[in-house]
């Protein structure tokens, strides 16, 4: 890996990953500019994903409500040009008890006929804890039996990929593909990573809270439910 700073960016971060991290990172604050560079972002990491996949198998995008719109769709855009793709969104409301985080899916929305997918794709905007991610996985886990589940994030936190194979039996941990464009190691004190993703990314996207407490509905949600 090359190290920047604290940052450490992974073999599949190329000149043109590297770049758009820093423009998301230069677009805090500029909520169209941001989720220009999240969605860019995802078709980057969906194109490294999509040529590992053979084109036979049908795969299941499995998102956040907050990062249906931009991350995930970008990455649907470049998986779906080769794969049979649907999606699953997922309105996770996340919070700390007790010194630990927690994130009870509230809400979802899954496209019929994912049980026959052949590859699940959870795509994250930052896997800090891995609470959210492993919620997600265990809810689906029961319904449907994949070869591979790519985890996909821009940034990850150091240890939250040994940290997520720990809570899985290894059977299901040996599946996990992860693919990222950068590593941090340092935290605010209010658990932010930093650099991360510049921050919390509800308000980064012009969302003003979680949408599992707004009731947000994704625009992808809306196009998909409507077929």
């Amino acid at each position: 890996m090359m190290k920047k700073s604290s940052r450490k960016y992974s073999d599949f971060a190329n000149a043109a990953a590297i770049a758009t991290l820093e423009k998301l990172i230069a677009s805090v604050g500029s909520p169209t500019e941001y989720q220009a560079a999240m969605r860019e972002l995802g078709k980057q990491l969906g194109n490294i994903v999509g040529a590992e996949i053979p084109s036979d198998r049908k795969c299941l995008v499995v998102s956040t409500a907050e990062d249906a719109d931009y991350l995930a769709n970008g990455v649907m855009e470049s998986v779906q040009h080769e794969h049979e793709t649907l999606a699953a969104v997922f309105w996770n409301n996340h919070y700390s008890v007790n010194n630990s985080s927690v994130a009870p899916i509230v809400h979802q929305y899954i496209q019929p006929g994912f049980e026959s997918a052949d590859e699940v794709i959870i795509i994250k905007s930052i896997i800090s804890t891995s609470c959210v991610v492993r919620t997600n996985i265990l809810f689906l886990i029961e319904s449907i039996n994949v070869s591979r589940i790519y985890v996909v994030a821009p940034v990850m936190y150091f240890n939250a990929q040994e940290s997520l194979c720990s809570e899985f039996p290894p059977h299901i941990a040996n599946k996990f593909r992860f693919v990222f464009f950068a590593v941090d190691e340092d935290r605010t004190a209010s658990g932010n990573v930093v650099p991360g993703i510049g921050g919390q990314v509800y308000q980064l996207l012009g969302m003003d809270d979680q949408p599992a407490r707004t009731g947000y509905l994704p625009d992808l949600v809306k196009r998909l439910a409507a077929l």
